[in-house]
């Protein structure tokens, strides 16, 4: 007897390009993505840029706390909504 596989979870799939499942935090996770591309970036435009390795250092560590800070509030803020969608859901039934 052959074994029969759900199109849904087979892990091939015949589209082209990634998929992701649906998540509340893709939007974070595509943020987080973008801070790991361009803070490289920024670390070897400043090499280039700034002589001073204290300056250097502390533009890099002002925009990486930046960065941290942006992606702590963006998530802090989306698990506020699932728990204000969760406690409505929760005070409906």
């Amino acid at each position: 007897m052959p074994k029969q596989v759900e199109t849904a979870q087979s892990i091939t799939r015949k589209g082209r390009g990634i998929t992701v499942a649906p998540s509340p935090f893709n939007k974070v996770k595509f943020e987080l993505g973008v801070v790991l591309v361009l803070l490289p970036l920024v670390w070897l435009v400043v090499g280039r840029l700034i002589t001073d390795s204290l300056l250097q250092f502390a533009m890099l560590f002002g925009l990486g706390s930046v960065a941290a800070a942006w992606l702590l509030l963006r998530t802090r803020a989306t698990l506020r909504r699932l728990e204000a969608e969760q406690d409505s859901g929760a005070q409906q039934k």
